[in-house]
């Protein structure tokens, strides 16, 4: 029997392929791997950040925040216009886990199978910068082809729109504005 030196590289590969398609990671979905995050530089302090984060729970008119007890946020959110499935509703918690960090995850969703994720706030600059970072991971249970991609494509979307809102809120607590030179009519 003859074999050429890719040969063994062949099974090699296709050894590797089936194991990786009957990992239990796989199959049941890794979420750190498929999680989509972005990062933001916001021109405020880590503390006003991370006010901000709990602020816009109240000014994000799809949101309502039904409780708030110690570190424990429990939040009522409708999504609408996602891809395929259209709107949801989500009730889910966010703790924050420490003066960096707040976590969130899934409570109960007419539609929604898993949601969790992470704000992860950074001090730059001497404290005067943060660098925001917000991943998230969203399961419909849809099952359609590209399913990954496009609910990806709909959390970016909601990944950086959410970012936006707490810079914006950070950054305009700390507006220090000064009316020395204002003349009175």
């Amino acid at each position: 029997m003859r074999l050429n030196k890719f040969s063994g590289v062949k099974v090699s590969l296709i050894a590797l392929a089936s194991i990786a398609l009957v990992s239990p990671a796989m199959a049941a979905g890794n979420s750190h791997d498929e999680s989509v995050f972005s990062t933001v530089m916001v021109s405020a302090s880590p503390h006003a950040v991370y006010e901000a984060i709990k602020m816009q729970r109240q000014v994000d008119p799809a949101r309502k925040l039904v409780s708030y007890q110690g570190a424990e946020a429990v939040i009522d959110e409708n999504f609408s216009g996602l891809p395929i499935i259209g709107s949801a509703k989500c009730l889910y918690k966010e703790v924050e886990s420490s003066p960096g960090r707040v976590e969130f995850s899934l409570v109960s969703s007419d539609k929604f199978k898993r949601f969790e994720g992470c704000w992860t706030l950074t001090s730059l600059d001497g404290g005067r910068k943060t660098e925001l970072k917000l991943s998230s991971y969203l399961e419909t249970g849809v099952h359609v082809p590209f399913a990954r991609q496009i609910t990806n494509c709909s959390v970016r979307k909601d990944v950086l729109r959410r970012l936006g809102r707490v810079k914006v809120l950070a950054e305009a607590t700390c507006v220090d504005i000064n009316l020395a030179h204002v003349k009175a009519n």
